[in-house]
């Protein structure tokens, strides 16, 4: 006999039927599903299925929907894992912010995430076949799993003329990074978002795959800003005598303060006595140049309390000099505006592509004053090769159309933010041809209705003398005519976009703090053409930062880990004549410890395949033993006290021999090394 259908006060139970104690079935599409003595299965099902419309706008449904919403978007914007749902304490919270809402289970939410990512999608999609051109961004990025990624990020300017960023897709690359390689993945990107019409301009580094990549697809490529600044920086400290010597003795001060607890406990203890903000010391990051120049200037900052610190610590590690200090602060005053312009430039809700002529303007202005003013011989030097470095990098910057015409049509600098004003006249004709170009595609009149407003004399004269033409006129002069009317109509769109250029030029400069697309907003019927130019080119990005801000959602980067671990600081680990095995994420370092990592794509020679051929096994064979070891002693973790008696002299004996060489390791003593000693033991215990 069928069961009889529960009655509850959900009006879900309209549309399915109790078919057994724990299984209930859809009356719309006979759906079975598993019932648990609630209705929040079936109010997804029927959600996803037949629409939430015929859910008779019951308010238990609506509330469910709202919180199941927010649970969504709560996994999606804080990289939550699915598993959330299942944490003790997120249940506890949840039931007492409201006790009648029941938690979807890990699956159910995983399910609902991937039905809100194809929404979002589809969504997105319709948005960017309204734009009028999107400018896109690109980056290259291995995992420490040495997987390889593709990530494309594109920007526009939205109907309400705000500046908008969609990821286009972040695609396994496990092929070859070669420039064929990466146009084919990115042009089946653009055919998937239907926009191949639409790029205007494409940001990348200057990497000579990426350089060929864009080559391959024939669009406008402007280099990713925060890149080029940053070899231009590094490769002036580097090229700056005596720089490099202070900022060894700087990392050493700032890694005393950072691994030792006493030290930072007597630093904090300081500046609270000197009635100072409790602030840390900074280490640097080889990846970036500004972590440098954070450091110096935190440890400048923070001079007095340091040397203080230090006085009252037994330590071997020597503060920084007078002198040093005096080097430090010259060398701030040249470095401090190259780290504004990294901020400021790397930016994605605002028109930052526009500001690199200028900003490339402003900070050789900057370095000449400063040159002038300082007598500090390092800082002189550094500013010198600054200065070079600079002149060699960005040379070509005014020259790049996307750049060029996006430093004109931004009300804010136009011809001003060149510094070069023999290639602003040559941007300011690139931009009336464009104008041009723009202006003939728009005219309403077909090409093969007749425009001539007034005959030829040969016509008239045709004309007069005969009465009754016949019904088949052959024109003579129709090629001609044709032609000579096409001209007329360039003659006028080359005059008009000029006007309307000129115009736009003579017109004062907005102020600096003025959103250059609100301007374009409101000046669009003015200048109707250069407005839809300006949405084509203020969406161009001054950096590819947008696309590898996608992959810093995935995890924090192993050399940070390794910078900020103990066996880096301490150099607890290797001892001398050994080496740790490290994938492409790590440095390849020789001091404070030594790193093996794989050569770099694209590899040169068959050396460097082999070699890393021999790494990938070598690293293989090191993680297939600690998978081993973890298995196997997960037992000693969880189960103790299970462990049978027969194995247990032979169990104490191998934990005591990694305690020996553990010891050993520490006190840096020559010995097998812990990780081979592990292995050793491995096979002990598992015979």
């Amino acid at each position: 006999m069928e069961p009889a259908r529960k009655r509850g006060r959900s009006n879900m139970w309209e549309h399915f039927d109790l078919i057994a104690p724990d299984k209930v079935r859809c009356l719309m599409c006979s759906t079975e599903l598993k019932y648990h003595g609630n209705t929040s299965s079936m109010i997804r099902h029927f959600t996803a299925k037949h629409g939430a419309a015929n859910q008779g706008n019951s308010p238990q449904v609506d509330r469910k929907q709202q919180l199941d919403e927010a649970l969504v978007n709560m996994v999606v914007k804080d990289s939550q894992p699915f598993s959330i749902v299942e944490d003790c304490g997120f249940k506890a919270f949840v039931a007492l912010l409201d006790p009648t809402y029941t938690m979807p289970s890990r699956k159910a939410v995983k399910n609902m995430v991937f039905r809100k990512y194809e929404e979002e999608k589809t969504k997105a999609k319709a948005d960017m076949q309204k734009v009028q051109a999107v400018s896109l961004t690109s980056d290259m990025w291995t995992s420490i799993n040495m997987e390889a990624y593709l990530a494309v990020t594109g920007h526009y300017a939205d109907d309400t003329s705000k500046l908008a960023t969609v990821l286009l897709g972040v695609l396994p690359f496990p092929e070859t990074h070669t420039a064929v390689n990466i146009s084919a993945a990115m042009r089946s990107l653009m055919e998937e978002w239907d926009i191949e019409r639409k790029v205007a301009s494409i940001v990348t580094d200057a990497g000579a795959n990426m350089i060929a990549c864009v080559r391959i697809l024939n669009l406008r490529h402007a280099l990713c800003f925060a890149h080029t600044l940053d070899l231009v920086v590094k490769k002036s400290m580097d090229a700056t005598p005596g720089l490099e010597d202070l900022r060894t003795r700087a990392r050493k001060v700032v890694k005393f303060f950072r691994t030792s607890t006493t030290a930072k406990e007597k630093l904090k203890a300081v500046q609270e006595q000197m009635n100072r903000p409790v602030m840390k010391l900074i280490q640097e990051v080889d990846t970036r140049w500004n972590s440098t120049f954070l450091m110096l200037q935190r440890l400048f900052q923070e001079r007095q309390a340091v040397g203080a610190a230090l006085a009252t610590l037994t330590t071997d590690v020597t503060p920084l000099s007078s002198e040093d200090y005096a080097t430090t602060d010259a060398c701030l005053h040249l470095l401090a505006p190259f780290n504004q312009a990294t901020v400021e430039l790397s930016e994605e809700k605002r028109v930052s592509g526009s500001k690199v002529i200028p900003m490339t303007k402003m900070l050789n202005i900057y370095l000449h004053g400063e040159m002038e003013n300082t007598r500090h011989p390092t800082a002189k030097l550094l500013g010198q090769n600054l200065l070079s470095f600079m002149q060699n990098k960005f040379e070509t910057a005014e020259t790049q159309t996307a750049l060029a015409l996006a430093t004109l049509l931004d009300p804010r600098y136009k011809t001003m933010g060149f510094h070069n004003q023999v290639q602003a006249q040559a941007s300011v004709k690139r931009l009336i041809a464009q104008c041009t170009q723009l202006m003939r595609h728009t005219l309403d009149t077909p090409p093969d209705t007749p425009t001539e407003e007034h005959p030829s004399t040969s016509a008239q004269a045709a004309t007069a003398n005969v009465e009754n033409p016949p019904s088949t006129v052959i024109n003579l002069w129709e090629s001609l005519d044709r032609d000579a009317s096409q001209a007329r109509k360039g003659n006028n769109a080359t005059s008009d976009a000029t006007v309307e250029v000129q115009h736009y030029l003579t017109d004062p400069p907005i102020s600096r703090s003025q959103d250059p697309l609100e301007y374009w907003r409101e000046h669009k019927h003015v200048y109707s053409h250069l407005f839809k130019l300006a949405n084509t080119f203020l969406c161009t990005p001054a950096s590819s930062v947008p696309s590898e801000r996608i992959f810093s959602k995935c995890s924090v980067h192993d050399a940070r880990v390794l910078h900020n671990s103990p066996i880096f600081s301490q150099a607890l680990y290797p001892p001398e004549g050994y080496y740790l095995l490290g994938d492409g994420a790590y440095p390849c370092i020789e001091k404070p410890i030594s790193i093996i990592t794989p050569y770099k794509l694209p590899l040169h020679g068959r050396v460097q395949e082999r070699s890393n051929v021999y790494h990938s096994r070598a690293r293989s064979v090191v993680e297939r033993a600690f998978g081993m070891m973890k298995a196997r002693w997960r037992a000693t973790l969880f189960k103790a006290l299970e462990m049978k008696t027969c194995h247990k002299r032979k169990v104490n004996s191998v934990f005591t021999k990694l305690q020996q060489e553990d010891r050993n390791v520490r006190e840096h003593k020559q010995g097998k090394g812990l990780l081979q000693t592990c292995l050793l033991l491995l096979g002990q215990l598992l015979t």
